[in-house]
């Protein structure tokens, strides 16, 4: 089949019915401005924006069955249809009223995110900091390429910088969907976990890739390979007599110290860098 069945079910089911609890955190769905008609600037389609409602259910599920290998069950499209913590926003046609781009995403407190992705944040931020899970992101074959996905992107985005505690928003995909990851990439999101064997797509199992944007003052983990990227991208810029004399000034400034004060302070900067 074309569906796509996650490794150990039981655990991904287990962590589905977390993320039915009120730890979930509602989404205030005035901040945004729908129902009001827009024109795209590279073409002449006019749309509305709008959050899903009652009765679209089968609407959606058409759409996800066409954008995704991925069969949800009919309890997850009534979910998103009827339940606040949900940021489900899409753009309509403004003529057919038929969906033509939809988002989905879901502001959960990180301890509630499978256990890999708990990996996105700094370990200076507990499991009840929230961050924004995105479901889904999809458009119409024939509305492509006209900066829907950017616009509903925004939207999430807009509603997000007013959630102070909300860090992070992460995704999941497939290690081979390069228009995705380019895409993702362009919009600021960082490459942060490697999932081997995540996806199983007709018997084989395939790898995913999770991408994380840092919001509100949050800020990932810094990893041994951040920092072989940051020393190759300053040995680029700069020429070896300067590299020299910024060496041997931060041996001198952070590694020796005077008294226990320095230490401390040094300790103190060097943790906030880390």
């Amino acid at each position: 089949t074309n569906s796509i069945r996650f490794r150990y079910q039981k655990h991904r089911y287990q962590n589905y019915r977390r993320m039915q609890t009120s730890s979930s955190i509602p989404v205030n769905i005035d901040v945004v401005n729908t129902e009001s008609f827009h024109i795209l600037p590279n073409s002449n389609l006019s749309i509305t924006f709008r959050f899903l409602r009652p009765g679209d259910q089968s609407e959606v599920k058409s759409l996800c069955h066409d954008w995704f290998p991925i069969e949800y069950p009919d309890k997850w499209y009534n979910d998103i249809v009827h339940n606040k913590k949900y940021f489900a926003l899409a753009a309509c046609d403004a003529f057919t009223q038929k969906i033509i781009a939809l988002i989905v995403a879901n502001i959960l407190p990180l301890g509630n995110c499978n256990r890999e992705d708990q990996q996105i944040l700094h370990k200076k931020f507990s499991l009840t900091t929230s961050v924004c899970y995105i479901l889904i992101l999809g458009v119409v074959k024939e509305y492509r390429r006209l900066g829907l996905a950017s616009i509903l992107l925004e939207n999430l985005l807009n509603t997000l910088y007013k959630y102070d505690t909300c860090k992070a928003i992460y995704l999941h995909v497939l290690y081979s969907n390069t228009q995705a990851i380019q895409f993702y990439e362009s919009k600021l999101f960082q490459y942060r976990l490697h999932l081997p064997c995540y996806y199983l797509i007709k018997n084989e199992y395939l790898d995913a890739y999770c991408f994380a944007r840092y919001i509100n003052g949050g800020y990932p983990p810094f990893t041994f390979s951040d920092f072989l990227s940051n020393v190759r991208i300053y040995l680029m810029r700069a020429n070896p007599c300067h590299l020299l004399n910024t060496i041997r000034h931060f041996v001198k400034n952070k590694l020796i110290f005077t008294d226990s004060n320095q230490r401390t302070s040094s300790y103190k900067q060097i943790s906030r860098i880390i």
